[in-house]
C-alpha cells in the first residue's frame, strides 16, 4: 500500500468514527430534541428507512456497473456502434437498455465513442438514454413504485423521448468541430495505458505502444486499463474490487446527502402535497425536484427509492422530472463533462437536456389535467 492510499485510507477511517459517533450522539439526544419541535426523529427514522431500502439497488448496481467496466472493453462498444447517426442512434438505445453501466460512468463512455468517430447525436443519445432505462434502474423504479407501475413504464419513456429529442437536436444543428477542450485536441486519447485516479483530474500515462494517455478522469468511475482487461483472471479480479470499492466511496456521500434531504423535506411537509403546488404550482415542482435531482447527484440505480419517499409532496410530472434529468444531468456529471468538453458544448447540452425534459414533464402535466 502506498503512502498516498495509507492516507486517504486513514483519512476515509477517522471521518467515519466521527461521523458514527455524531450519529449516535444526534440519536440519544433526539427525544430532548423532540421536545424543542424539531422532528428529530421522524428524520431519523426517515434516513434509516431510506437506506435499508436503498442500499442494496446502490450496491448491485455498483458491482453491475463495475464487472461491466472491468471487463467489456471500450473496443467491443465502438465496433458495435453503426457509423450513420440514424442506425446509431437506435444501436445507443438499445446499448443504453443492454448495459446495467452507473449514470456516471456514461460520461467516460460518451466521450470515448466522440473521440472514435460515432456519430455525435448517437453519442449523445447513449449519453442520455442509459442511466435511465437500464435493467438496474427499471428493477429499483419497479421495486420503489410497486403500486404505481406506470412510473415506471412512464419515466422508460419519457427517457427514450429525452434522449432522441436531444440527440436530433444536434443532427438539426450539429455542433461545434472541436468539442474537446482545447488542452486535448492534439493528444492520442486511447484508455490502453489509462491509470487509477481520484477526483476530477487530468492524468497522463504511457500506453504499452508508446502512446499517451491523457484521457480526464472523474471521481467515481476507475478507468481500466486495457492491459487488465486482457491479464489474468486474479489480475481482473483485484482491478474489479479496487473498482468496486472506489466507486462505492464516492458515490455513497451523495445518496446519504440525498436521503437526508429527503428525511428533512418529509418530515417538515407532513404527508400530503402543499395546496400550492396544485394547478399553476405543478411547473414550480417540476423546477424544484429538477433543482434536487441536479444538486443530490444521486445514483441512477437507487434515486427511485428516494423519490418514492417524497412522493405524497409532489405531483407526477415532478417525480418523473426528478427520476429523469437527474441521472442524465446532475453535478458530478456536469463537472465530468467539462473536464473532457468545451464550455460552450457541455452549457448547451446541459440547457438542451433541461429544457426538454421540462418541457415534456410540463405537457404531461397538462394532459393528466385534461384526463382528470
Amino acid at each position: 500500500m502506498t503512502d498516498v492510499m495509507r492516507t486517504r485510507f486513514q483519512f476515509g477511517f477517522q471521518t467515519f468514527l466521527l461521523a458514527t459517533v455524531l450519529a449516535a450522539g444526534i440519536i440519544i439526544a433526539s427525544p430532548l430534541i423532540d421536545t424543542s419541535g424539531f422532528p428529530m426523529t421522524g428524520i431519523i427514522t426517515g434516513v434509516v428507512g431510506l437506506l435499508l431500502q436503498a442500499l442494496p439497488f446502490l450496491l448491485v448496481g455498483i458491482l453491475i456497473s463495475s464487472a461491466v467496466e472491468t471487463f467489456i472493453t471500450p473496443a467491443f462498444i465502438e465496433r458495435h456502434f453503426p457509423k450513420s447517426t440514424a442506425a446509431g442512434m437506435l444501436v445507443a438505445l438499445f446499448a443504453g437498455f443492454c448495459i446495467p453501466v452507473c449514470d456516471c460512468a456514461t460520461v467516460p463512455v460518451f466521450s470515448r465513442l466522440h473521440r472514435k468517430g460515432v456519430p455525435l447525436p448517437a453519442a449523445i443519445v447513449f449519453l442520455c438514454a442509459a442511466p435511465v432505462i437500464n435493467p438496474i434502474v427499471i428493477w429499483s423504479t419497479i421495486f420503489a413504485f410497486p403500486d404505481r407501475p406506470l412510473i415506471t413504464v412512464a419515466r422508460v419513456s419519457f427517457g427514450i423521448i429525452t434522449a432522441l429529442i436531444v440527440g436530433v437536436t444536434f443532427v438539426i444543428r450539429p455542433a461545434d468541430r472541436h468539442l474537446l477542450r482545447e488542452d486535448l485536441r492534439t493528444i492520442d486519447h486511447a484508455h490502453a495505458g489509462g491509470t487509477r485516479h481520484s477526483g476530477i483530474q487530468q492524468e497522463s500515462a504511457i500506453a504499452p505502444g508508446g502512446d499517451v494517455d491523457s484521457s480526464p478522469q472523474c471521481a467515481s468511475c476507475t478507468t481500466v486499463p486495457e492491459t487488465t482487461r486482457t491479464a489474468g483472471w486474479r489480475t481482473r479480479l483485484i482491478s474489479y474490487l479496487n473498482h468496486t470499492r472506489n466507486d462505492l466511496y464516492t458515490i455513497m456521500p451523495y445518496m446519504l446527502v440525498g436521503i437526508l434531504v429527503a428525511s428533512c423535506v418529509r418530515a417538515f411537509a407532513g404527508s400530503s402535497a402543499p395546496s400550492w403546488l396544485q394547478g399553476y404550482g405543478t411547473p414550480i415542482a417540476i423546477v424544484a425536484m429538477m433543482g434536487l435531482a441536479f444538486l443530490s447527484s444521486l445514483c441512477s440505480s437507487s434515486d427511485a427509492v428516494i423519490a418514492r419517499s417524497i412522493s405524497a409532496l409532489f405531483p407526477t410530472p415532478a417525480l418523473l422530472g426528478f427520476l429523469i434529468f437527474g441521472p442524465i444531468m446532475d453535478l458530478k456529471n456536469v463537472l465530468m463533462l467539462r473536464s473532457m468538453f468545451t464550455r460552450r458544448f457541455v452549457w448547451r447540452l446541459g440547457i438542451t437536456v433541461a429544457i426538454t425534459c421540462f418541457m415534456l414533464m410540463v405537457a404531461l402535466a397538462l394532459f393528466l389535467e385534461l384526463i382528470r
